[in-house]
């Protein structure tokens, strides 16, 4: 009877690992298709909240990060500029915009961006965990300390097994 107790636990804790790597894809139009993670919340300030998640473009191979922003009371705006992530120890990251949008979601502003992930960036992302994230508004210079999900983007790379 232990024996098949601690199977059925290695079995619930073994599919319970495969739950965090449901992607999602999409097929465009323009051909391309994208895998990608929801976004998930990492930073909750009192004027917006943050949500990060991969995409992966397989049809040029290109990785990005989704940054989203939910603005709560401050006006919507569009990202702008790099994205800045420090990761726990010295190292930090600057991503380009590649791609940004304001949107309305559950009548609820949103700001999109994707941001280039390159070779190096990839390599500390997929090692590290996070610790702060900062991002341009219309020039503005915004981000904070992040509250949750620290490991959430090793995990989504770990994933996606590049």
């Amino acid at each position: 009877m232990k024996k098949l107790t601690m199977i059925i636990t290695m079995f619930v804790f073994y599919f319970n690992g495969f739950s965090q790597c449901n992607t999602k894809t999409t097929h465009r139009p323009d051909g391309v298709t994208m895998e990608y993670f929801n976004p998930q919340p990492v930073i909750r300030a009192t004027n917006y909240e943050v949500g990060v998640s991969i995409y992966k473009n397989k049809t040029s191979g290109d990785l990005l990060l989704n940054l989203s922003v939910l603005f709560k009371s401050m006006t919507p705006k569009k990202l702008s500029g790099k994205t800045i992530i420090q990761i726990n120890g010295d190292e930090g990251i600057k991503l380009p915009l590649v791609l940004t949008d304001l949107i309305k979601m559950n009548g609820r502003d949103l700001a999109l961006g994707l941001f280039l992930i390159d070779e190096k960036s990839y390599e500390i992302l997929k090692s590290k965990d996070l610790k702060s994230i900062f991002f341009y508004l219309n020039g503005e210079l915004i981000g904070s300390t992040v509250t949750e999900g620290r490991s959430l983007l090793k995990k989504q790379l770990e994933c996606l097994k590049i």
